[in-house]
C-alpha cells in the first residue's frame, strides 16, 4: 500500500493486501513444550548412533582395502612378477577408494545435515526462554545462547564428533596388527596408551584455561554492548579516550586469556603428531627387525605401519580438538540448563484455555524483588478496576511505575501476588490468549526488521504477507492511534521497510511511538479487540500533533470499553483518566476516582504549605 491509500468508508470497503503474494508460506512446526529437551536429547537417537557406526564401519573397511592390497603387492606382486595380477589389485584399489570417497562425503553431510537439523530445534525450542528473561539480561543471555548452539553444532558437524564415532575401530586395527604380529600389536598398543595419557594431560591443562577464558570473553563482550548502548553520551561528553583504554584493557585481558587456552592445545597437539610419527618409525624399524629374522614379510612390515598411523588418527583429531570438545561440553551443559528453566515454565502453562473478556482487572498483595535480599521495587500493591476504566499511574522516579507496568502487561512475573484479569491469574490465560487480549507500549519503544504493516499486525516474519482481514485491522489500529497519515506520507506507506536492516526507513522517536501505539491497541482478526492496554509514558516523545492524537486515542478507547492503565506525568492525561494510582517508594501512596484523589492531594498541599507557613 502506497501513501495514495485515504481512510474513509471507500478505502475500507476494498482493503489492499498489504505486501501480497500468490501463497501465504507455511508456518514452521513449533517445538513441542511438553518435551523441552527433546531439541538436546533427540540427537544422537539410537537410530541415528546406528547409522552413524554402520557409516563409520563402511568406510574404515573400504580403507582397509588398500591397506591389504599393499600387503599383496609386497608379498606376491614383487616375487611372482606378474603384471596382470598387479592390475587387477590396482583396479580393485580404485574401485576400494572411489567407494571410500562417496561413503565419506555421504557421512560428513549427514552429520552436517544431523548439526543443522539440531540447531533449528535448540533455536525454536530457547526463543520462548528468551522471552521470559528480563529486559536488562536478555541481549546478554540471548547472545550467550547462540554462542552455545553454535558450538553444539560445530561439534556434532565437525571432525571432533567424527573422530569419536571411529574410535572402535582403533582397536580393530590393533587387533588386525596383532594377527600380523604379536610384537607388532604390542607396539600399536603401546602406542595407543600413550596417546591416551596425552588426551588426559589435554584435559587436565585446558579445563581450566578454557574456563577463564570462556569468562573474561563474555565479560569484554559484555562491556563492548555496553558502550554500544552509550555510544551517543560517551561521544558527547568527550570520554572517547578513556573508554577506548578501558574498553582495550578488557579486549588484551579476554585475548591473554584466550591465548593462555590456546597455546597449550597447540603445544598438545604438536606433541601428538610427533608421538605419532615417532611410533609409526618404531613400527617401522620392528616390522624390518622381524623381517630381517624370517618372523614377518617386507608387505607386513609396511602394511603394519600403515595400519598404525589409521589406528592412532582419530587419537590424534581428538586431542587436536580437545578444546572445541570442552567448549562443546560446557555449551550443552548451559543449554540443558536452559531447556530445563523452559520446561518448567511450559510445565506452568494452563491446559484449560481460557480467553480475557471485559477487562476487569485485581491486583492483590503485589510484590516484584529483583533478589530475596533486596527491598523490592514493588510491595503490597493492591487496587482494582472495573472494566472500561481509564487508570493514570503517577509516582517520582523509582517509585516502580515501569516495573508495574510490565508486571500488568505480563511481560515480567511478579515474586509475590498476582494479577488478575477478568477473575482470572495472568498466568492462567495462554500466552496467545493473553497477548491479542492485551496491549502494551513500553517506555523504551522498539520496531523490529519488516514493513510498517508487519509492525503494527505484531508480525515478526517480514516474509510473511498479511491477509486481507489483518490489512484492514492494521489500517483500522493506525487510524484510531492517529497514525494514519503519518503513515501514509512515508515513501511506501504500510510497506515501508523499518528496523535495522539495509535501506531500512529512520524514524524520529515520536512516530516510533505513534506507530508502537498502533501495535498496541491492534485487534487481532478473531480475537476482537483487547480489553486491557498498557501504556507506559506514551507521550514521552511526542509533539503537539501527536499528543492531541493520544488523547484522542484515549478517548475512543475509553468509550468502547476497553481498560487501559497509562503511566504519566502529564496534567491533561491525568484529566482523562477515570482512577488514580499513586506510588512512593514502591507502594500505593494512594488510589480511587479521579476526583477523590484530586481532593486528596489539595489537602495535602495544604497541609504542607501550612506547615511551611507555621515554620517560617
Amino acid at each position: 500500500m502506497g501513501k495514495k491509500m485515504k481512510a474513509g468508508a471507500a478505502g475500507r470497503a476494498a482493503v489492499p493486501h498489504i505486501g501480497a503474494s500468490p501463497q501465504k508460506p507455511e508456518r514452521e512446526p513449533r517445538a513441542d513444550p511438553s518435551r523441552p529437551l527433546d531439541p538436546v536429547v533427540s540427537w544422537p537417537r539410537p537410530p541415528d548412533i546406528a547409522g552413524a557406526l554402520v557409516a563409520s564401519s563402511v568406510v574404515h573397511l573400504l580403507l582397509l582395502i588398500p591397506t591389504l592390497i599393499t600387503l599383496q603387492i609386497y608379498d606376491r606382486v614383487l616375487t611372482s612378477r606378474s603384471s596382470e595380477t598387479l592390475l587387477m589389485l590396482l583396479a580393485a584399489a580404485a574401485l576400494s577408494l572411489a567407494a571410500w570417497w562417496m561413503t565419506e562425503t555421504s557421512r560428513v553431510r549427514w552429520h552436517a545435515a544431523r548439526a543443522a537439523g539440531m540447531e533449528a530445534r535448540l533455536t525454536r525450542a530457547l526463543v520462548p526462554l528468551m522471552l521470559h528473561v528480563p529486559a536488562s539480561q536478555a541481549g546478554a543471555t540471548g547472545q550467550q545462547l547462540w554462542r552455545d548452539i553454535a558450538s553444539l553444532r560445530g561439534f556434532v558437524g565437525g571432525p571432533a564428533l567424527l573422530a569419536a564415532i571411529d574410535l572402535p575401530w582403533c582397536l580393530i586395527y590393533l587387533l588386525v596388527i596383532a594377527a600380523f604380529h604379536p610384537v607388532l600389536g604390542a607396539v600399536a598398543l603401546a602406542g595407543m596408551l600413550m596417546l591416551l595419557g596425552l588426551a588426559w594431560l589435554t584435559e587436565w591443562r585446558l579445563r581450566g584455561a578454557v574456563t577463564s577464558a570462556e569468562q573474561a570473553q563474555m565479560q569484554a563482550r559484555r562491556r563492548t554492548g555496553e558502550i554500544a548502548a552509550f555510544a551517543e553520551v560517551l561521544q558527547a561528553h568527550g570520554r572517547q579516550d578513556q573508554v577506548g583504554a578501558a574498553l582495550g584493557a578488557f579486549k588484551d585481558h579476554a585475548s591473554s586469556a584466550q591465548l593462555a587456552a590456546d597455546l597449550p592445545g597447540h603445544s598438545l597437539k604438536g606433541w601428538g603428531k610427533l608421538l605419532r610419527q615417532i611410533l609409526q618409525l618404531a613400527m617401522l624399524a620392528t616390522g624390518a627387525w622381524l623381517v630381517l629374522h624370517d618372523q614377518a614379510t617386507g608387505g607386513v612390515m609396511i602394511a603394519g605401519s600403515i595400519l598404525l598411523g589409521k589406528a592412532l588418527m582419530p587419537l590424534e583429531v581428538l586431542i587436536g580438538s580437545w578444546k572445541q570438545q570442552l567448549e562443546a561440553r560446557k555449551a550443552l551443559t548451559r543449554l540443558r540448563h536452559a531447556l530445563a528453566a523452559q520446561a518448567h515454565a511450559a510445565n506452568l502453562l494452563p491446559e484449560t484455555v481460557l480467553a480475557p473478556g471485559r477487562g476487569e482487572l485485581r491486583v492483590a498483595h503485589l510484590g516484584v524483588k529483583p533478589s530475596p535480599d533486596d527491598a523490592g521495587i514493588l510491595r503490597n500493591i493492591n487496587f482494582e478496576l472495573p472494566a472500561g476504566a481509564l487508570l493514570a499511574v503517577l509516582g517520582g522516579s523509582g517509585s516502580g511505575k515501569s516495573t508495574l507496568a510490565r508486571v500488568l502487561a505480563g511481560v515480567q512475573a511478579p515474586t509475590q501476588g498476582e494479577v488478575a484479569l477478568d477473575g482470572a491469574a495472568l498466568h492462567q490465560y495462554s500466552p496467545q490468549a493473553r497477548g491479542q487480549a492485551t496491549g502494551y507500549l513500553p517506555q523504551d519503544v522498539l520496531l523490529h526488521s519488516g514493513s510498517v504493516a508487519h509492525n503494527i499486525a505484531r508480525l515478526w516474519q517480514p516474509t510473511e504477507p498479511l491477509a486481507p482481514e489483518q490489512s484492514e485491522a492494521v489500517i483500522k489500529a493506525a487510524q484510531r492511534a492517529g497514525a494514519h497519515e503519518l503513515i501514509t506520507a512515508l515513501p511506501k506507506g504500510y510497506d515501508t521497510l523499518l528496523g535495522s536492516e539495509p535501506g531500512a526507513q529512520a524514524l524520529s522517536g515520536g512516530q516510533r511511538q505513534r506507530m508502537a501505539l498502533a501495535r498496541a491497541i491492534y485487534a487481532t482478526p478473531g480475537a476482537g479487540e483487547p480489553s486491557l492496554v498498557v501504556l507506559d509514558e506514551p507521550n514521552s516523545q511526542l509533539d503537539a500533533e501527536g499528543e492531541a492524537a493520544l488523547e484522542r486515542c484515549l478517548h475512543g478507547l475509553h468509550r468502547q470499553g476497553t481498560t487501559v492503565v497509562v503511566i504519566t506525568h502529564r496534567p491533561h492525561l491525568i484529566a482523562l483518566a477515570s482512577h488514580v494510582l499513586m506510588l512512593r517508594q514502591g507502594t500505593v501512596e494512594q488510589f480511587g476516582p479521579r476526583e477523590q484523589v484530586r481532593q486528596w492531594m489539595i489537602k495535602r498541599n495544604q497541609a504542607v504549605l501550612a506547615k511551611q507557613g507555621g515554620r517560617a
